[in-house]
């Protein structure tokens, strides 16, 4: 698995590695308790004509979460979880032959997860998660000159899993997820603002210059690293 070389990248994996320490140490103590930590990346196939006209890219990016077992069992060796996950993303492209872009998305959901245990080491999942992303867009041309925009706009993620436990011991659990899903994002109305003062505006028709609406939802695939404490 190979997470995105970023600042907010490097944060999330130093985050989790804190929260795996405290976890591990802390389980004896909480041996009923029913906790996941998970940090993966992502990938999603922008198919929208807006995203098609920014970028010929995908859209890539990496996932923080925390689930906590509602201690619901409707059927045998079926759990229900709550998560919250923040997630992050960038895409890099062309606009109009003449303008680097470089689009960026910050998200945080909220919903739930249905796990079944095939095997001891084995776990099938679906989960459902509704929340907010922002959605920035900066565009330079050839001089340098720059112009950007961010919204924030409603997100909704379904997705099904499939978990492998390296590790399944009756306090800890290690391993790894793999999902496939789709994101159905708002697509907000962007409007490109000048970065700086009239000498550093770029050479669009107008001082603000409409973008429409850009789509960034599609299928994706992730692989993510999982603890359960």
């Amino acid at each position: 698995m190979t997470l995105p070389q970023t600042p907010r990248g490097r944060l999330a994996l130093g985050v989790l590695g804190a929260f795996l320490l405290v976890g591990a140490a802390a389980a004896p103590a909480r041996a009923g308790d029913r906790n996941q930590l998970t940090l993966g990346s992502w990938y999603r196939a922008l198919r929208s004509p807006s995203a098609n006209a920014v970028t010929a890219d995908n859209l890539s990016g990496g996932e923080l979460a925390y689930a906590r077992d509602l201690a619901l069992q409707p059927v045998p060796r079926l759990a229900v979880w709550a998560q919250g996950s923040f997630t992050w993303a960038g895409v890099q492209g062309r606009m109009f032959q003449t303008l680097d872009t470089d689009a960026s998305v910050l998200g945080l959901s909220a919903g739930g997860r249905a796990r079944y245990r095939l095997h001891e080491r084995v776990a099938a999942g679906a989960r459902l998660d509704l929340g907010a992303a922002r959605t920035r867009l900066h565009l330079e041309d050839a001089m340098g000159r720059t112009a950007e925009d961010a919204r924030w706009g409603a997100i909704a993620t379904a997705a099904l899993g499939l978990d492998l436990l390296a590790i399944a011991g009756p306090r800890f659990a290690l391993g790894a997820r793999l999902e496939l899903g789709y994101t159905t994002a708002a697509a907000p109305a962007l409007t490109a603002s000048p970065g700086g003062g009239d000498d550093d505006a770029i050479l669009l028709p107008m001082r603000e210059a409409s973008l429409g609406h850009l789509d960034l939802g599609g299928r994706w695939f992730g692989v993510s690293v999982v603890s359960q404490f």
